[in-house]
C-alpha cells in the first residue's frame, strides 16, 4: 500500500523526475512547476529528468531546466551538464547502433502493417538509440492495441514498454533504472547500489522498473490510471495529478533536512 507523502523523511541528495505526466500538465509545464524546479535546485537538491522522450529533445532540456543531467529514451542516451558543455553517456556501444537502427526500423514496419492506425510517434526523428510507436499522443489507439505492438516487439527480440503516450522499443540492454543507476554513480559520486538517499517520481508503466528499484519511489496521483498494470507501485503517493503532484513534492522536499 503506497503511503502519503509526509511519511516520505529526509535527508534527499537527488530527485529524479519523469516529464510526461509529471512535469507536464496535459501537454506543456507550467510556469509554477518551472519556478518550484527552480526554487529546489537553488536550495541544493539536484535535480535528474528522467524521459522517454528522444536525445534531440534531452539537449535542449538541459539548456531550458535547472537540471544536473537528462535520461532520455529510457536509459538508451544520457545528458550530464560539466559546467557549460554537455556530455552523453550510451546504454549500448555506439559502434552497434547502426545495426540496431536497421533491425528496429524493420521491426516498426511490421507493427504498423498489423495493428490497424499504429505509426512511428513524430520525435522519432530525433532519437539516437530507441523509436516510440505512438499510441496515446497523435493517434490514439485502444490499450490492448498498444499492448499487441509491446508483445510483438518483446518477441522480436526488444526491449519494449509503454508510457503514457508512446510504446518505447530498443536494444535489450538498458532502462530508466539502469541509467539512473549510472547517474548516481558517475554523477553523483554516490554508491549505486543504495537508492534510499534519493527520490524518484513517476506516472506511467515505464516507471515501473523506477518503482521497484528506489525505495522512496513517488507516483503523482494520474498514475492511478495504471494502477493495475504496474509491476511496481510507488511507496508514496501525491494527492494531486500531473505537475501540481510535483510541486506538491517539491514543496515536501523543501521542508526535509539537506544531505
Amino acid at each position: 500500500m503506497s503511503r502519503p507523502l509526509s511519511d516520505l523523511h529526509g535527508p534527499v541528495r537527488a530527485l529524479f523526475s519523469d516529464v510526461d505526466g509529471t512535469m507536464t500538465t496535459g501537454d506543456h509545464i507550467e510556469a509554477t512547476t518551472y519556478e518550484a524546479l527552480e526554487h529546489l535546485s537553488a536550495s541544493g537538491t539536484p535535480i535528474i529528468m528522467v524521459t522517454g522522450r528522444p536525445a534531440g529533445w534531452g539537449q535542449a532540456f538541459m539548456k531550458m531546466l535547472p537540471v544536473l543531467a537528462v535520461v532520455t529514451e529510457n536509459g538508451g542516451v544520457t545528458f550530464v551538464r560539466e559546467g557549460r558543455r554537455q556530455h552523453k553517456l550510451y546504454g549500448v556501444p555506439q559502434a552497434s547502433l547502426p545495426e540496431w537502427k536497421r533491425r528496429m526500423n524493420d521491426a516498426a514496419v511490421d507493427v504498423m502493417s498489423r495493428v490497424p492506425g499504429a505509426r512511428l510517434s513524430s520525435d522519432s526523428k530525433y532519437r539516437e538509440v530507441d523509436l516510440a510507436i505512438d499510441w496515446n499522443e497523435e493517434v490514439q489507439l485502444h490499450r490492448d492495441d498498444a499492448e499487441v505492438a509491446v508483445q510483438m516487439l518483446r518477441k522480436a527480440g526488444f526491449t519494449a514498454v509503454r508510457s503514457s503516450v508512446h510504446v518505447n522499443f530498443g536494444p535489450p540492454h538498458f532502462d530508466k533504472l539502469s541509467a539512473c543507476m549510472t547517474v548516481v554513480r558517475q554523477v553523483l559520486g554516490g554508491d549505486a547500489n543504495d537508492l534510499s538517499p534519493y527520490v524518484f517520481v513517476g506516472d506511467a508503466l515505464n516507471d515501473a522498473p523506477m518503482f521497484g528499484g528506489f525505495p522512496s519511489s513517488v507516483g503523482v496521483a494520474n498514475v492511478k490510471a495504471w494502477w493495475d498494470e504496474l509491476p511496481f507501485k510507488p511507496a508514496y503517493l501525491t494527492e494531486r495529478p500531473e505537475g501540481a503532484g510535483l510541486r506538491e513534492l517539491i514543496t515536501h522536499l523543501m521542508s526535509l533536512p539537506k544531505a
